[in-house]
């Protein structure tokens, strides 16, 4: 049943500016309390209220309803005195909600103290606050402070005349973003480990003696320390765990520090095309993705890869357009992990097509050693279009897998000085290969280094020197190769029939590496010998790949295996190529039918896309004419090692049994295709492969 009060609001009775400011304290009064003492204080709040909000707000018709939305709308509203030439008092003060600030007067003395006068803290002579709600509109609750500063010299007027308009301006972003995140951490669902988490975490800030603490929470942390010689500490984390229930936000007070540390990323050129609402919003998302991603992997023992991502729609104040913004907040698996704005680009493209980059919206955040946090915005390419229903779905479900699929690692370059014992054996073994004068050149190429933006090769060549030859050097002078040629030596090694030199050549071939990452751009070193390889032919014309037939047969295989799955997917295909070269023993790549791979990696294929829990393995099987597969798929590496050493314990002979051993994101799978029609030995395997808490799908 609505309130006399709100009916009146919403028969939109006009009231003067004295009635719809008249306040009352959100605290009750003792019984028999003599109130007579704070009515000039209430009164001097009530002045000061009248003062922080700008008189545009009123007009000759103060429709109350339309006055409280257009305060609410606008809130948290700053007010500072005049400048005088000093000594003089300055005042500052805000009003802003109760509801989600608890700490913002701390904390604004705080920030006072520290950035008004960047480099010179300043002492807060006196203040005043209150807590309360206009009786017009007591369904919120809102909070007021006043600052009073004495201002000595003309240098700290000057630092506040420059610094006052940036400070309120970064004092709204903050109190807005921990609003934010504390409405959203008080209407999200949070699980019992999630609150047992919380509870710990809110249990070392109070009792974290490093940070600076007013006198309340100095009286809390002895309060704690003289009870837990008395109780048990699960004790005093009940008694929380309820007093969190209760008023989450009030435990949490470092939210307004860590808030203020995010919004530092946020320059001038980005705060100054978009709302400082919407910055706020990516403001307390990021601080909430890092603290649940914490959370979650404080509390598991498993190394996994957490992607925490938001779309957020806004207008891009400077464009007059919609933009999408993207937040992403994922965590580090290992020390030489790195990921960047093309990775995100090329991820998105690869999921949508007619879009860019909206200039200038990268915000990317390195401090933490374990989490990288990013956001960027993106438009639709033609004007006056926006993102369908469907683009955004295709963004939000599969842009976290795309992102752990593009991790990079950074490698360090090998130094590996030329070994010329090595290269002396080869050339003898490749100038053995020429012994009529119609053979072909002979070819050894081998892997050298790779840089920032190339991969190069050694190559050894053995010819024979016949009349009208060309020197390698001028080859590859008259081509329009895009490989790079560096020439090391070339000299004599033998005569063939005393007629014909054999001439061996040590050079180098450089290419541009880009060609050849991969989707998660780990650099596809078989691809790129492979493109050498080819391209040789052209520059010196026909010559044996000495080293490379294998190479070849792997590669025709793999090609072979594409063409009959003609429904692949992009991602899909990446996938292959991992499960084709992870098949033991390595030959069976190049030697197993086609189809038997196909069926192999279909089942693979089936068994990533079921939920694989923590507490169970799931396991698939298939027989054809000569042939047994099984697939495993477990979060559990032990499982893993368990089977294999089940299985090594069968001796079965290495041309009788393929594996495959493949992590995908946090599932681990295992596969075997054992070569045998008795289903005897068949049901030996299968008992050494399956345990009592596998799950066949």
């Amino acid at each position: 049943m609505s309130t006399y009060k709100e009916q009146t609001l919403n028969k939109k009775k006009l009231f003067s500016q004295e009635e719809l400011l008249k306040i009352q304290p959100e605290f009750f009064m003792p019984p028999n309390y003599d109130f007579s003492h704070l009515e000039s204080y209430f009164s001097s709040i009530q002045n000061l209220i009248n003062e922080t909000i700008p008189k545009s707000f009123f007009d000759n018709k103060n429709d109350a309803k339309k006055f409280f939305l257009n305060l609410n709308k606008s809130l948290p509203l700053f007010h500072f005195s005049d400048f005088k030439n000093p000594p003089f008092l300055f005042t500052f003060s805000f009003l802003c909600f109760a509801d989600f600030t608890h700490g913002v007067g701390r904390f604004t003395s705080d920030m006072i103290s520290k950035w008004l006068t960047i480099g010179k803290p300043i002492p807060i002579n006196g203040q005043r606050s209150l807590e309360f709600k206009f009786k017009l509109f007591p369904k919120r609750g809102y909070f007021i402070a006043q600052y009073f500063i004495n201002i000595q010299t003309t240098k700290d007027l000057n630092l506040i005349k420059k610094n006052i308009t940036s400070f309120t301006e970064e004092l709204k972003l903050i109190i807005l973003s921990v609003q934010h995140a504390r409405h959203i951490n008080s209407i999200s669902k949070l699980s019992d480990e999630q609150k047992s988490l919380l509870i710990q975490e809110n249990i070392f800030s109070l009792l974290d003696k490093s940070s600076k603490k007013v006198s309340a929470f100095e009286q809390m942390e002895d309060f704690i320390f003289k009870i837990s010689e008395e109780k048990k500490l699960t004790d005093i984390k009940n008694n929380l765990a309820y007093l969190m229930q209760q008023k989450p936000n009030i435990y949490d007070r470092a939210i307004f520090d860590s808030l203020h540390n995010v919004s530092m990323l946020f320059k001038s050129s980005f705060t100054g095309s978009r709302s400082t609402k919407h910055v706020s919003r990516i403001i307390a998302l990021l601080y909430l993705f890092k603290k649940s991603i914490l959370n979650s992997l404080t509390n598991s023992n498993v190394k996994k890869r957490v992607v925490n991502l938001k779309l957020l729609t806004t207008n891009h104040q400077t464009l007059k357009k919609k933009v999408l913004g993207i937040l992403i907040v994922m965590n580090l698996l290992h020390e030489n992990e790195y990921f960047e704005k093309r990775f995100i680009l090329e991820s998105i493209s690869h999921l949508i097509k007619d879009f860019k980059y909206v200039e200038d919206s990268y915000i990317v955040d390195h401090r933490d050693d374990k989490l990288l946090s990013f956001y960027l915005e993106i438009e639709k390419t033609k004007e006056d279009e926006d993102f369908t229903t469907n683009e955004i779905y295709q963004l939000k479900s599969k842009l976290p897998d795309e992102f752990k699929g593009r991790m990079k690692k950074v490698l360090n370059p090998i130094f590996l000085p030329r070994n010329e014992e090595e290269i002396l054996r080869n050339i003898i073994v490749l100038s053995k290969q020429l012994r009529y004068v119609k053979d072909i050149p002979q070819v050894i190429i081998t892997y050298e280094k790779q840089t920032e933006k190339e991969v190069s090769f050694n190559v050894i060549l053995l010819r024979l020197i016949k009349e009208g030859s060309i020197s390698i050097k001028n080859l590859f002078s008259y081509s329009k190769s895009f490989l790079t040629f560096s020439l090391d030596e070339s000299k004599i090694v033998g005569i063939l029939k005393k007629k014909y030199p054999k001439e061996a050549n040590i050079f180098k071939i450089s290419l541009n590496k880009f060609l050849f990452l991969r989707r998660d751009y780990s650099l596809d070193l078989r691809k790129a010998r492979l493109a050498v390889a080819s391209e040789l032919m052209q520059v010196l014309g026909e010559f044996r790949d000495f080293n490379g037939g294998m190479l070849n047969k792997q590669t025709e295989a793999l090609e072979q295996i594409k063409k009959i799955m003609v429904n692949l997917k992009k991602s899909e295909e990446f996938l292959l190529e991992n499960f084709f070269y992870s098949i033991r023993p390595g030959i069976m790549q190049s030697i197993l039918e086609s189809l038997v791979l196909k069926k192999f990696f279909s089942m693979f294929l089936n068994i990533i896309k079921q939920n694989v829990s923590q507490k169970k393995c799931l396991y698939e099987t298939q027989m054809e004419e000569g042939y047994f597969f099984i697939m495993i798929a477990t979060n559990n590496k032990a499982v893993i090692d368990d089977i294999i050493m089940s299985v090594n314990k069968l001796k079965i002979k290495s041309f009788e049994l393929i594996s495959s051993s493949l992590d995908y994101h946090e599932v681990k799978t295992l596969g075997y295709i054992l070569r045998e029609n008795d289903n005897e030995k068949i049901k030996i395997f299968k008992n050494a492969v399956i345990c009592k808490n596998f799950t066949n799908i």
